[in-house]
């Protein structure tokens, strides 16, 4: 019982103290995260993008909703899926509304039947049943060449990107910050897609 107790006390302490822990290498930060060439299921972040201050370079408010998908990782390029959308009135993201709210940023070349290109109005949905994935070119940031968005595959010549400033894990949380300047930061406690966060901001 004791041995218990005590094994229960050590696993909590080594979990508060990976959450305390800043990570910045790009293996150790992707071993902290879930990839969906990885899982049966597709695990979502879910958090916000916030405004940078472009002289000390400091996340100041809060820019756009966003909800994160990592798809592959490999020799420190991550691959993702990712979707955008401003606040409802009521200063909620409203991650479990999926199907009503307007995303106003996703990959250009994913091939995702709830993209809504063009006029049509996109929609929040992450999951495998609307992203195929195995088919898609992905957004990147590539820890190498320091860059962050559209990669030459989808936007020839040259891609479309921004400088990649920072990227690191802490305090529970993945910050990549960018030279755009934009600090795009999730919780790293992935979701079910179909079960989404329901707090206002996570």
């Amino acid at each position: 019982m004791l041995k218990t107790i005590a094994l229960t006390g050590f696993v909590l302490a080594a979990s508060a103290a990976a959450k305390a822990e800043t990570l910045t290498d790009p293996s150790a930060i992707a071993a902290q995260l879930r990839f969906w060439d990885k899982e049966s299921g597709d695990p979502v972040y879910y958090g916000e993008v916030r405004n940078v201050d472009r002289r000390s370079m400091q996340p100041t408010s809060h820019y756009q909703c966003l909800a994160l998908a990592f798809i592959r990782y490999e020799n420190g390029v991550f691959e993702y899926a990712h979707k955008m959308w401003a606040k409802s009135r009521d200063g909620s993201c409203h991650y479990e509304d999926v199907t009503s709210v307007r995303v106003g940023n996703h990959g250009a070349c994913v091939r995702d039947s709830n993209a809504g290109l063009g006029r049509a109005v996109g929609t929040a949905r992450m999951s495998k049943d609307n992203i195929d994935f195995a088919r898609s070119t992905f957004r990147t940031i590539d820890t190498r060449s320091r860059r962050v968005g559209e990669t030459r595959a989808c936007v020839p010549p040259n891609g479309a990107s921004a400088g990649l400033y920072s990227m690191r894990i802490e305090d529970g949380r993945l910050k990549v910050l960018t030279n755009f300047p934009l600090s795009y930061e999730v919780r790293l406690e992935p979701q079910d897609p179909r079960n989404p966060p329901r707090d206002r901001v996570f």
